[in-house]
C-alpha cells in the first residue's frame, strides 16, 4: 500500500488533512483506499469518530457519506484530498458515489447531480467540475484506462474514445426518435443549484441538504391543517401576519430536546407537530418554514455558525418596504390579547435579494418576526427545492 492510497487526518501540522477544530485529536483518523473500497480507521482519538451516527473503530464508507470526527463533520470537498480521492477505483477515477433519490456526489468537488432513468452503472461525467466519475458498477477495461495518468498520446487516444462515444450516442438518439429523451436526460445531469462558493456550502451540500430538503414536508396534511387553523385568524392572502401566527404559535409552544449524541437527526415538519414541538434549532427552523410555506409563503432555511456554535433558523420572503413590514408587525403584536405576547415592534432585522425586497429574519432567538440576528461568522442557505446559497453574514443588517 503506497503513502497515496492513504490519508491521517487531525489537528497536528504533519497529517494530510489538518483540522483545527479542538474535538479532533491530533492524529484523528485515517482513511485508505483498498481497491474499490474505502476505509475509515479511527486512531484513538478522544472525541471519537462517527459513520451515519455510529461511532467506529473501523468502517467502509463512500465519498460524501455522513462521516464525524469529534464534532467537525469531514469536509470531502476540500482541496488538500483531492489527490488521495482521485486513487479511488484502484487509481483509475475519482469515485462517484449514488445516494438515495438516484443521485450522486463527486469525490473531486462535492456536486450532487441526477442520475438519469435507465442508466444502471458506468461512467458519468460531474456537471460540476466535468470530471469523469465511476458510479454503480466499475466501467470496462478501456474506460478506465483513459482516466490513468500517462503519456500526451494515451490522454488523446482517451479524448478520441470520449468523442466518438459522444457521437454514436448522438446518432443513436437521433435514429431512435431521441430528441425528447436526450433533453430530459441533460435536465437529468443538471445540478441542483450552481457550484457552491464557498467550502460551508460545500459541506452543507454534501451532509445536511438533502435530509433538510426531505423535511420539509408542507404538503403533508398535518403541516398543512395546522398551518391554515393558525392563518385562518388572520385571513387573505398570504401576509406578514400570518407569519407572525405560525411563528409565535410555534415558538410559544417549543420545548428544546437535542439531537441524538454522536448524530445529527432532521425531524420531518409532520413529525415535530405530532411531537408537540418539541426537538432542536433545526427541527425549529423546519417546522417554522414547512408551515408558512404550506399556506403560500416562500421560505429558506440558514445554517450558519456562531459564537455558540453551529444554528440553524427560517427566513421569508416578503414584497413589501421594510417600514410597512416593521408597522403590520408593530400594530400586530400590540393588538394582541394576551398580554404577555405584546410588545413593541421598533425595527426589523432582514436580507435584501436581487428576487426578494427583504427575507425577514424567523430565528427562535429572534424574540419576535424580524427580531435581531445572532453574529455570524458564515450562512448558507437551503431551499425547499434543494437549492444552496453562500450568504453574506446577517450581524447587524437591518432596518
Amino acid at each position: 500500500m503506497t503513502a497515496s492510497h492513504q490519508i491521517v487526518v487531525g489537528r497536528s501540522r504533519d497529517c494530510g488533512l489538518v483540522l483545527s477544530d479542538p474535538s479532533v485529536s491530533g492524529r484523528h483518523a485515517r482513511l485508505t483506499w483498498h481497491g474499490a473500497a474505502l476505509l475509515v480507521e479511527d486512531l484513538g482519538s478522544a472525541n471519537g469518530t462517527w459513520v451515519r451516527g455510529q461511532r467506529i473503530t473501523q468502517q467502509e464508507l463512500r465519498p460524501g457519506d455522513d462521516l464525524r470526527l469529534g464534532a467537525v463533520s469531514f469536509p470531502w470537498g476540500h482541496p488538500d484530498i483531492y489527490g488521495f480521492l482521485r486513487k479511488g477505483a484502484a487509481g483509475d477515477t475519482i469515485l462517484g458515489m449514488s445516494i438515495p433519490g438516484r443521485k450522486y456526489i463527486c469525490g473531486a468537488c462535492g456536486q450532487t447531480g441526477l442520475i438519469p432513468h435507465g442508466f444502471d452503472g458506468g461512467t458519468l461525467e460531474c456537471v460540476g467540475c466535468h470530471t469523469h466519475l465511476i458510479v454503480g458498477r466499475k466501467p470496462p477495461p478501456e474506460a478506465r484506462a483513459r482516466h490513468r495518468p500517462g503519456s500526451l498520446l494515451k490522454n488523446l487516444l482517451g479524448t478520441f474514445v470520449l468523442v466518438a462515444v459522444a457521437v454514436l450516442a448522438a446518432v443513436w438518439f437521433w435514429q431512435n426518435g431521441g430528441e425528447e429523451r436526450a433533453r430530459v436526460v441533460r435536465e437529468q445531469l443538471q445540478p441542483i443549484g450552481p457550484r457552491p462558493t464557498s467550502q460551508e456550502e460545500l459541506a452543507v451540500r454534501v451532509h445536511s441538504r438533502d435530509r433538510i430538503v426531505a423535511a420539509m414536508d408542507s404538503s403533508n396534511p398535518i403541516v398543512r391543517n395546522a398551518a391554515a387553523r393558525l392563518a385562518a385568524g388572520e385571513e387573505g392572502a398570504f401576509h406578514v401576519e400570518q407569519v407572525a401566527a405560525v411563528w409565535s404559535h410555534v415558538r410559544g409552544q417549543w420545548r428544546y430536546v437535542n439531537d441524538p449524541q454522536g448524530s445529527e437527526y432532521f425531524a420531518h415538519a409532520s413529525e415535530t407537530i405530532d411531537n408537540s414541538f418539541v426537538g432542536d434549532c433545526d427541527d425549529f427552523a423546519i417546522v417554522v418554514a414547512s408551515m408558512i410555506t404550506a399556506i403560500g409563503g416562500r421560505t429558506r432555511i440558514v445554517m450558519m455558525n456562531g459564537p455558540e456554535g453551529g444554528h440553524a433558523y427560517p427566513e421569508v420572503c416578503l414584497d413589501a418596504e421594510a417600514e410597512d413590514v416593521r408597522a403590520r408587525l408593530d400594530t400586530h403584536y400590540r393588538a394582541l390579547t394576551d398580554r404577555d405576547m405584546q410588545q413593541r415592534v421598533n425595527g426589523i432585522h432582514f436580507r435584501p435579494a436581487s428576487d426578494c425586497q427583504l427575507w425577514l429574519n424567523l430565528d427562535w432567538n429572534a424574540g419576535v418576526p424580524g427580531g435581531p440576528y445572532e453574529p455570524e461568522s458564515w450562512a448558507i442557505a437551503v431551499y425547499p427545492d434543494g437549492k444552496t446559497e453562500t450568504l453574506a453574514v446577517a450581524a447587524g443588517a437591518g432596518s
